[in-house]
């Protein structure tokens, strides 16, 4: 079924219930623990008292004011809680009710609406299953419009917040503030303050290049991130010996790594789950004592002696190696790690929700006629360009200009390049004209829309979309479908009874039409080539 249904933005939004319920399970956590401790607290306090019944009453008084600050110091600890727990669970409620309010722009609950007294009921009076209800929605619907634009704001809000750059100001906070204004149930469909922490911590690594909020974010999460078997500890306590390396603290490094690395290459200290990580751990403690050779050869020059025979060694491939240690390397490791624990402990999607619902849509309109653009010089690169001078033009009316692309993304996508599918068209039999339009070259789209006087809007050619959608299959369609089309030799797709027409009002067209025509051929409207009739082939819609 193409039509949207219920049933899939039901799908396609279950992630977005994950990320609370999580954050209720931790938030109740901190609760049993605030509790716990208070009750140990108050116990070791009174029991104090009880014990000391002859220490003078100033001295019990304030033991007791002392016992009363501290329980209200709890109670307001305590409220706090609880009122992100009632937070989150507001959040449930708003997205609930986010996807149940699509029932009201089913086509079968409109046309329910048109009869109340038998809204519901089949014509014997019963109530039908709930298999046999419609659930399709209704497009025209001006409501059902209003709520995939607020869906489409909260795609590009997600986007906006994860991926900021900027340590003081993320845009996409300012957008949700701005559309909270007219639409305040908005800020309750998506997890902003996680992913604000989220953005914060993982600018922390790769920026800063600070440890301090990755380790408060493990020591807060560390019960559940071993529930997950979890490697994050070892890449922090990694990525710490390598800056005491690279600072020149030799001593503090080889200390550290005693204390807290050299445990992990124990293999009884993993469990079966984790023997991934223990072949990956191990590899890499390998390599320690090495490092520890390369600082010091690196940090001491040696005499004259002895510098030709260090150049060559610190050009080999193991000293590379160590030289690549110490890069900002692994800071990005550090932080593709931390992403990796955070969409495994929330349970939230590894790309972009903006992206995905954008690679189906321009999965959905790619065609073998994209990627011609040869004034974009996004296809500037010769690997793309060999391609798409190899690809024929079939017909597409994404390509006609009556169609408008999708807003731009803010940021490139870093998408590994892919080879295009080409077809070469097969060779003409006949032609009578050496214009350019029949130079392979010149078959790209964008020089038929100079002729034609129109403009390329299509969104899979967009410089914008070039790169999320390079990677992205064709679509198997076709979206508009000549009556009897006919594929000349040239790859140019036209309908039999255009090729045939003699109904056009000019005398030296009509006479040389019936001329190609009694002997055989057919004229290609666009590129002027001719070519016999027998050599054109009919084809059909896949």
């Amino acid at each position: 079924m193409t039509e949207p249904t219920i049933d899939f933005h039901i799908q396609t939004h279950q992630p977005q219930f994950n990320i609370p319920t999580q954050l209720i399970k931790k938030n109740f956590k901190s609760i049993q623990k605030l509790i716990e401790k208070q009750k140990k607290q108050t116990s070791d306090e009174i029991t104090k008292i009880k014990k000391n019944s002859k220490l003078p009453t100033k001295i019990q008084l304030e033991m007791i004011r002392k016992l009363i600050n501290n329980f209200e110091t709890f109670q307001k600890k305590l409220q706090v809680l609880i009122k992100k727990d009632e937070e989150y669970r507001l959040r449930l409620v708003a997205r609930l009710e986010n996807i149940v309010q699509l029932s009201n722009y089913c086509i079968n609950g409109e046309s329910s609406n048109l009869d109340d007294q038998t809204k519901g009921k089949n014509s014997d009076g019963d109530t039908p299953p709930v298999e046999e209800t419609n659930h399709i929605l209704n497009l025209h619907n001006p409501n059902l419009i209003n709520w995939y634009r607020n869906e489409t704001n909260l795609l590009i809000i997600d986007y906006l917040i994860k991926s900021n750059t900027n340590d003081t100001e993320n845009l996409g906070l300012k957008l949700l503030e701005s559309l909270s204004k007219t639409n305040p149930k908005l800020s309750r469909l998506i997890d902003f303050d996680l992913f604000l922490d989220f953005n914060k911590v993982y600018l922390s690594i790769t920026k800063a290049h600070d440890l301090s909020l990755i380790i408060n974010w493990f020591n807060e999460n560390k019960n559940s991130l071993k529930k997950i078997n979890s490697n994050l500890e070892f890449e922090i306590n990694y990525c710490k010996y390598l800056t005491l390396i690279e600072v020149g603290d030799v001593n503090e490094a080889i200390k550290f790594s005693q204390d807290n690395l050299s445990s992990y290459g124990n293999k009884d200290n993993y469990s079966v789950e984790e023997m991934g990580n223990y072949k990956l751990n191990s590899d890499r403690l390998k390599g320690l004592g090495g490092l520890l050779v390369y600082r010091s050869m690196s940090s001491n020059p040696l005499s004259n002696m002895l510098a030709f025979s260090n150049k060559l060694m610190f050009q080999s491939q193991p000293y590379r190696e160590y030289e690549k240690l110490l890069s900002n390397q692994r800071w990005e490791d550090l932080g593709y790690c931390f992403i990796d624990n955070f969409i495994k402990l929330y349970g939230i999607t590894n790309n972009y929700p903006l992206f995905v619902y954008l690679s189906a849509g321009l999965s959905s309109l790619k065609t073998k006629s994209c990627y011609h653009n040869n004034e974009n010089t996004v296809f500037k690169d010769d690997s793309m360009e060999t391609s798409a001078l190899e690809n024929t033009v079939p017909h597409n009316d994404y390509h006609n200009g009556s169609h408008n692309g999708f807003p731009s993304t803010q940021t490139p996508i870093l998408i590994t390049s892919a080879k295009f599918n080409s077809y070469t068209a097969p060779t003409p039999t006949t032609t009578t004209t050496s214009n350019p339009l029949t130079i392979r070259k010149f078959r790209g789209p964008d020089y038929y829309y100079r002729l034609l006087h129109k403009v390329n809007n299509c969104p899979v050619c967009s410089p914008e979309m070039f790169q999320l959608s390079r990677n992205l299959p064709f679509a198997q369609l076709i979206t508009s479908i000549f009556n009897n089309p006919f594929r000349l030799p040239n790859g140019n797709i036209y309908p039999f009874d255009k090729l045939l027409s003699t109904t056009v009002n000019n005398d030296e067209y009509f006479s040389e039409q019936n001329t190609l025509l009694r002997q055989g051929q057919v004229k290609d409207p666009l590129t002027h080539e001719v070519f016999y009739i027998d050599n054109c082939i009919r084809v059909f819609p896949a």
